[in-house]
């Protein structure tokens, strides 16, 4: 029973994490859309600041994972390659516009972001 309950809390736990992850950014970002007021170039800015910090988090992430899988390597490069290519696929709309660029970015950012956890969660599940 006891062990039940222990599988019970860690994958609520998980769950929660997922949730976290993946609603939003950073302290910094938030603050950041927040005093934005609205203004693109603003909004544009914190988007790009965000997703360098996610990018650091994505190739951190990715490294240690190959690293761990170095009898898979070459069926993990080949996955994130697919990965990289789904994400110029549905975030690129080839129409430009401020308006357009905001999304793009943001799509570009949730999707790293997305990313950025799976990694993580696979790191975790090596320790």
């Amino acid at each position: 029973m006891h062990f039940l309950s222990a599988i019970i809390l860690t994958v609520g736990s998980l769950s929660a994490m997922a949730v976290n992850a993946q609603s939003g950014g950073s302290q910094a970002y938030n603050q950041c859309l927040n005093t934005s007021y609205g203004q693109n170039k603003i909004i544009i800015t914190c988007i790009d600041k965000e997703l360098k910090i996610q990018e650091k988090l994505l190739k951190k992430y990715y490294k240690s994972n190959l690293e761990n899988n170095a009898s898979h390597q070459k069926n993990l490069e080949q996955q994130h390659q697919l990965w990289l290519n789904r994400m110029k696929q549905q975030c690129h709309f080839g129409v430009t516009s401020s308006f357009i660029e905001i999304k793009q970015k943001k799509c570009l950012l949730e999707m790293t972001k997305e990313r950025v956890y799976y990694y993580e969660m696979k790191q975790i599940g090596y320790k």
